[in-house]
């Protein structure tokens, strides 16, 4: 596979599209054409989306992102980042793409994710009455933990007040996909045979460097990349430099050079 066109940049819990705009600079210099989507509902402001994001599953996020890719003109490069990294997995096993990066993925079914530093982060939302129908609100504390390397609080301030809520259903499926009928969580490795490269930051405390390792291991062509001294936010800020460096190599090697 050569002379890739698309790349679609998928972003994680909280987010939008907009807050990829370094990453969506990186690889526009490089000269791909980019796609930064926002989440279903994610566009509303924080307490007016609560009640559309809430109940949202992980395969509502997926069929629109394929329904984006399936659109364009030539296979695309597939990015996400957290729960985007997930998202990512989900959409390459549905659809035809150049390559798939996840950069610090949450977990898929199947991959353990019990450790601590993700378990105090999440836990008490699963604590409450039907947590699957409420939405889970970004909290300063929760979110700083990611990026408390990677970022200067000035500028984890800044992107913290732009974010809006997640959906309770999309966090019960990937904690409790054996009560998931569906399965929505579920990736079929098998379906992606492309290239593959996989991030994780040995200091991550939001998915545990494990987990990045252990979805790396799923894939028959996959490369695994752990940054040391590096937290969750390795695609915002000084580091997406390095970030890119290693993207640049894998494309490199892969032969997934920009359509000219």
């Amino acid at each position: 596979m050569s002379d890739v066109e698309h790349v679609v940049l998928i972003h994680g819990t909280w987010g939008r599209g907009s807050h990829f705009h370094e990453a969506r600079a990186a690889f526009e210099d490089r000269g791909f054409t980019v796609h930064t989507p926002t989440l279903r509902h994610h566009e509303l402001p924080l307490l007016e989306g609560s009640p559309h994001i809430a109940t949202l599953s992980l395969t509502d996020y997926a069929d629109d992102l394929v329904d984006l890719c399936e659109s364009l003109d030539s296979p695309p490069l597939i990015l996400g980042h957290s729960l985007g990294g997930l998202l990512a997995q989900l959409v390459a096993a549905r659809t035809n793409h150049a390559g798939l990066i996840g950069v610090c993925p949450a977990p898929a079914a199947g991959i353990f994710a019990m450790y601590p530093s993700m378990s105090r982060l999440f836990l008490s939302h699963y604590l409450q009455p039907r947590p699957w129908a409420k939405p889970l609100y970004p909290t300063w504390e929760k979110f700083h933990v990611g990026g408390r390397i990677t970022q200067t609080e000035e500028d984890s301030r800044a992107l913290f007040a732009d974010l809006v809520t997640e959906s309770g259903r999309a966090y019960c499926e990937m904690a409790f996909p054996q009560l998931d009928r569906r399965k929505a969580s579920r990736v079929d490795y098998a379906a992606i045979t492309g290239p593959v490269l996989i991030f994780g930051g040995a200091q991550d405390r939001t998915v545990a460097p494990a987990v990045c390792r252990t979805t790396a291991s799923k894939y028959q062509n996959a490369t695994y990349q752990e940054l040391t001294n590096a937290d969750h936010m390795i695609l915002f800020g000084e580091i997406l430099k390095t970030t890119m460096s290693h993207i640049d190599t894998w494309l490199a090697a892969n032969n997934l050079t920009a359509k000219a």
